[in-house]
């Protein structure tokens, strides 16, 4: 997919969804402009930048899972989720609970890209991202989606070349 009409050059972070997104540059999978818009993470940092994308992909995750209208994914935190699932099912499950869910699910996602001829080398912005600048001097460096890309298989518990581990 081409990437939506969030910039990374801007939004850095929506660098690293577009970068990991299981299929392709998409703004949905994680949503996470909304992050960097509502001014939840400084956007010129990497601290906490992959953390924070986790969390948005993984409830956007259990929303697809759950076929819940994306127009409402981010008024439900974790709680509501949890409470929707006690509702639909009869299952008891708390924030952690859901998280592994979610982490499998992303996992197994991944997993069947890798099968069918995914690579490392697709989880990277176009180059033209990192050789334009912006008008307003904004962009976006190699080593910072490296970094962002690198953190981000390290907090889902991937190799360095984004292969899911065995979890226990």
């Amino acid at each position: 997919m081409e990437p939506a009409g969030y910039d990374p050059r801007t939004l850095k972070g929506m660098g690293l969804s577009f970068a990991v997104s299981d299929r392709g540059a998409c703004h949905l999978r994680g949503t996470f402009y909304k992050a960097e818009l509502a001014g939840l993470i400084d956007t010129n940092k990497t601290d906490g930048v992959a953390e924070l994308f986790i969390d948005f992909e993984e409830r956007a995750v259990l929303n697809d899972f759950m076929i819940l209208c994306r127009f409402y994914r981010d008024f439900y935190a974790w709680e509501e989720l949890s409470k929707i699932i006690a509702v639909t099912t009869g299952m008891s499950m708390d924030k952690t609970n859901l998280r592994q869910m979610a982490s499998r699910i992303v996992d197994e996602i991944r997993r069947f890209n890798l099968r069918e001829g995914m690579t490392t080398e697709d989880d990277r912005l176009p180059e033209r991202f990192f050789k334009e600048k912006l008008k307003d001097g904004n962009r976006i460096t190699k080593e910072y989606m490296t970094t962002l890309v690198q953190g981000y298989y390290r907090l889902r518990g991937w190799d360095e070349k984004g292969r899911p581990l065995a979890k226990t």
